[in-house]
């Protein structure tokens, strides 16, 4: 079996919809968006996001196990950044080459694009995420405070960037 990524379109959205809910679920810290505010959008705004081009997902015999997002900066002076955002791959694939194979495939697309820096956040209580990124090569430089309160805790925000050009 091989794995595959490719850009997601609003034919997905059922699919991108169940593993985001899963995602936001279980893990509500690493995410912005709550499980409750994404059982609330309409199917019709998942369809407009997924429409950007920005969303991927992560294919094993064409079975969706992983969703991310590679967002480029618009501003012509931030052409050279990209971001990594929402990257999540189901647990029953955790140990596996599934999550690397993912995130080599979102470098190669960002290099392709001449992306010279990834960027992504991590919640500071992920010791599992920050092992992956760090392992891969990005560098952590900043922290954000309180990025989430959930259920009253707050949860800080870990900044990483992996230069593409060293």
């Amino acid at each position: 079996m091989r794995h595959e990524v490719r850009t997601l379109t609003p034919a997905d959205q059922p699919n991108w919809r169940r593993l985001r809910l899963q995602a936001l679920e279980r893990y509500p810290a690493a995410f912005l968006t709550t499980a409750g505010e994404q059982r609330a959008r309409p199917a019709s705004v998942d369809r407009a996001a997924l429409s950007g081009g920005n969303w991927r997902g992560l294919f094993l015999s064409h079975e969706m196990i992983g969703i991310g997002a590679l967002i480029p900066k618009v501003q012509d002076a931030c052409a050279h950044r990209v971001d990594i955002g929402a990257f999540f791959v189901i647990e029953d694939h955790w140990g596996s080459n599934a999550g690397q194979f993912f995130l080599d495939a979102l470098e190669s697309e960002a290099r392709k694009r001449g992306a010279l820096q990834m960027e992504l956040s991590v919640a500071s209580d992920n010791p599992r995420a920050i092992r992956f990124y760090e392992r891969n090569g990005f560098e952590r430089f900043g922290m954000q405070p309180r990025a989430v309160i959930l259920d009253g805790h707050p949860v800080d925000d870990f900044f990483y960037v992996k230069m593409l050009d060293r």
